[in-house]
This record gives C-alpha cells, sequence and structure tokens, in this order.
C-alpha cells in the first residue's frame, strides 16, 4: 500500500507544450498578475512510489524514472513566462529516465509556490 506523503494543487505542462505555445500572449505573463504559463491544473499527490495527478485527467510520475528534479528556469521555461520576470515564483522541472519533461507550479499564488518543499521532498526520495 502506498503512503500518501503530501498534497497540493499543481499549475504544470510538458516542455512540448511550452514550445508549441501561442508566442502572442507571452507578455502578458510579466505585465500582469496572471498566472504562470501552464496547459493544465490538477491535485497532485506525492507518494512514497509516484507523483500523482489528478483531475479532469490523470497522470502518474514513478519516483524510480525521475533522472532529474530542479528549480529554476531554463532555455525553454524562460522568465518571460511569469509575471514580473520570475519574482512570483520558479517552475519545478522534473525529467525522466525516457525523456519526458515536465513543468511545475504547486500551490501558487502571487507572493510564490510550495515548489521548495516538494523539491525536497521528492529529493529524499529519488536519492
Amino acid at each position: 500500500m502506498e503512503t500518501l506523503l503530501i498534497t497540493g494543487t499543481a499549475l504544470w505542462c510538458f516542455k512540448h507544450e511550452v514550445i508549441t505555445r501561442s508566442k502572442k500572449r507571452d507578455a502578458g505573463f510579466y505585465i500582469s498578475a496572471a498566472k504562470p504559463f501552464h496547459q493544465h491544473l490538477t491535485d497532485i499527490a506525492l507518494t512514497d512510489r509516484a507523483i500523482e495527478l489528478s483531475g479532469n485527467e490523470y497522470y502518474s510520475i514513478p519516483l524510480e524514472l525521475i533522472s532529474q528534479l530542479y528549480i529554476g528556469f531554463d532555455e525553454c521555461y524562460t522568465r518571460a513566462l511569469i509575471w514580473n520576470f520570475g519574482l512570483g515564483g520558479q517552475p519545478l522541472r522534473i525529467i525522466t529516465s525516457n525523456g519526458q519533461v515536465m513543468y511545475f507550479f504547486i500551490d501558487y499564488n502571487l507572493l510564490g509556490t510550495a515548489n521548495k518543499i516538494w523539491f525536497e521532498q521528492i529529493r529524499e526520495r529519488i536519492a
């Protein structure tokens, strides 16, 4: 039986969704208090075996498949995709061993995110 460790709400997207986004909307991310770029809004739960995303859709990321965990911007998900050029938080990036790249803003609000807490909790389990 899996043990539930932490829960929250996630704004998230895949790397290919960032790459193929309509760039016409980008200016709105940093001149207003709009939520950061995302394509999905789901509940998120960390168990001792996986990260579970649920809501209108379901997605599971087994912890043993996580090859990289990082908080920050990169060449794909840039500061321009969040209000005030990143002062509203930085994405939690998860890369799996099969090459899937996902960006998360967990429990996002205008004051920040819970990404650091999630980063630490996930890192403890994959180390």
